[in-house]
């Protein structure tokens, strides 16, 4: 079990320990990261109101927030979500492009520390959370497209709480998604998220049907990465 120090949310992580050793090499890829490695399979257990105790802290799936349309949600992450295209963008310009517009980061941390009120958190200027994202239809037979901010530059592919987070925007009733991303009809979903790098994936276990559907379960596939190793000596 990982306790999670940014949101306080517990998570399982089911790593491959055959004979009490653990297992680096496989044949498992992320977008982004260079090689294949061993899978380890991460489980956030009590995702929902990781920060502000409730899935949709302000009350509403959809706030108006400066002219904008947006949904504040709390799950595993709390993000303020947006459509792309009210920011003027396709959703699916790099990373580069992105942290290059000025103007587009100011606007995006406006909205931010308005919702960040809404959603009970105070003033979260200067502060990580919460994390911003703009949605767009996927160009391919992914679920949606996201460009995640970490808050104030865009993520190079896309963080795993946040992840989490966009899923359960796509999988639930009445959000930001509707009528953007390809829809998940089923309650044992893998909801597929492209982003700068490729895509990565959430699966999802959800209860319940329409206003009354949520989250039992997210959890994703990482690797095992072996980075160094050492000894340290320790005086008598």
């Amino acid at each position: 079990m990982i306790h999670s120090v940014n949101t306080g949310a517990t998570i399982e992580a089911i790593v491959e320990t055959p004979h009490g050793q653990v297992t680096y090499a496989g044949d498992i890829e992320i977008a982004g990261v260079p090689g294949t490695a061993a899978p380890v399979q991460i489980n956030f257990l009590d995702a929902i109101g990781s920060k502000t105790g409730t899935l949709f802290p302000t009350g509403n799936r959809i706030d108006r927030i400066q002219g904008l349309d947006v949904t504040c949600i709390d799950v595993a992450m709390p993000m303020v979500i947006a459509r792309a295209a009210d920011f003027g963008k396709t959703g699916h310009e790099t990373k580069a492009e992105l942290d290059a517009d000025a103007d587009l980061l100011a606007r995006i941390e406006d909205v931010r520390l308005e919702a960040g009120r809404a959603m009970g958190m105070g003033d979260v200027a200067g502060k990580v959370t919460p994390k911003f994202g703009l949605l767009a239809a996927p160009a391919t037979e992914a679920h949606v497209t996201s460009r995640y901010f970490v808050p104030t530059d865009c993520h190079p592919t896309h963080a795993v709480s946040g992840a989490i987070c966009v899923a359960s925007c796509v999988a639930l009733d009445s959000t930001i998604a509707e009528g953007l991303a390809r829809p998940a009809p089923t309650n044992t979903e893998t909801i597929v998220i492209e982003h700068p790098q490729g895509t990565i994936e959430v699966a999802l276990s959800l209860t319940g049907q329409g206003a009354e559907r949520t989250i039992d379960r997210a959890g994703v596939v990482r690797t095992a990465r072996r980075l160094m190793s050492g000894d340290v000596a320790i005086p008598d």
